[in-house]
């Protein structure tokens, strides 16, 4: 997997050389005015949600090793794609509190720092095996150990590390996990499933969804997120600048909607704020954004990134 996961990397360098990149920009909007974009964009996130959180894979200069967290407003604008550098390969990226947490994907930790971009610790979590998504309940930090297959968990200040929480022979490429409800999802890349179980690690269901495998076996759910009644996923193709697609289902794992977004690009991260679903288009360096309901599609919403992977939302 690790080998994969670099092999990626590779592709996506490849795909942004030969991809002007172009400088920040926003949606589209009906409002007559950035002003009036910035508000309503505010208006509609919940109380505390103001900007969008990415992983940059890469460095800005195309190669892999010293990677940053983006940031930006929710409505597109003030775009800072090194606000927290010294990264080691991030892949994933959660805001809890007054904090902001991050896997280094290829030094297996989990970093931590100030939500205002200081306090920089690389090394808060230390012994995971390619952290990918990471999620909290208030009170635990999980995530998934992509080379081992497993879910860890520790305490908000980094203590009382499992990094073997849940074990399953069907967690296989955990790259993201979402909690809602008493309950923790992760999406198996390897195994085109979304599993779920309870947050005391109890009550494992490894195909709680089936996703749709785009391909016979470079595709996969690369990010899940939770808003209100549904769950959402990416469903990736490997090493792809198309063909992917955003499903859809409720909580309770009915009314499964395969290609809730479908269209030309290669969605990876997701998070949902508000009335708007954001994700990570990693080859294209981009962040998209559409409503709730699936309309309003732009794949562009925000440029310039360097293979973006992980999302999150947050103060």
């Amino acid at each position: 997997m690790r080998r994969i996961l670099r092999f990626f990397a590779a592709f996506a360098v490849a795909a942004l050389v030969s991809t002007a990149i172009a400088a920040p920009a926003c949606a589209a909007s009906a409002t007559s005015s950035p002003a009036a974009a910035k508000a309503a964009a505010e208006l509609s996130a919940p109380p505390g949600h103001r900007h969008i959180y990415w992983a940059n894979r890469v460095t800005p200069d195309l190669t892999d090793g010293l990677t940053t967290v983006g940031r930006a407003n929710l409505d597109g604008t003030r775009v800072n794609q090194s606000f927290i550098t010294g990264a080691d390969a991030m892949c994933g990226v959660a805001i809890v509190g007054k904090h902001i947490y991050w896997g280094n994907c290829e030094n297996d930790k989990i970093g931590r720092a100030n939500l205002d971009g200081t306090g920089v610790n690389q090394s808060f979590i230390s012994g995971t095996s390619g952290v990918g998504g990471l999620a909290s309940d208030g009170r635990y930090l999980y995530w998934g150990n992509i080379f081992d297959g497993t879910i860890g968990r520790a305490r908000l200040d980094g203590t009382e590390v499992n990094q073997s929480f849940i074990v399953s022979q069907g967690v296989n490429g955990p790259v993201a996990v979402a909690i809602s409800g008493g309950y923790i999802y992760w999406a198996n890349f390897f195994n085109d499933e979304i599993g779920r179980a309870r947050l005391d690690g109890t009550g494992v269901n490894e195909s709680f969804i089936s996703v749709t495998a785009l391909t016979p076996d470079s595709s996969g759910p690369a990010g899940v997120a939770i808003s209100g009644r549904y769950i959402y996923w990416t469903n990736d193709v490997w090493m792809a600048s198309s063909g992917g697609v955003i499903g859809r289902a409720r909580l309770d794992g009915t009314e499964v909607n395969q290609s809730f977004i479908g269209g030309d690009f290669d969605p990876w991260g997701i998070a949902v704020a508000g009335r708007h679903i954001y994700w990570s288009n990693p080859s294209s360096g981009t962040i998209g954004r559409a409503r709730l309901n699936g309309t309003g599609v732009n794949q562009s919403f925000i440029t310039g990134a360097s293979t973006p992977l992980g999302l999150a939302v947050g103060p």
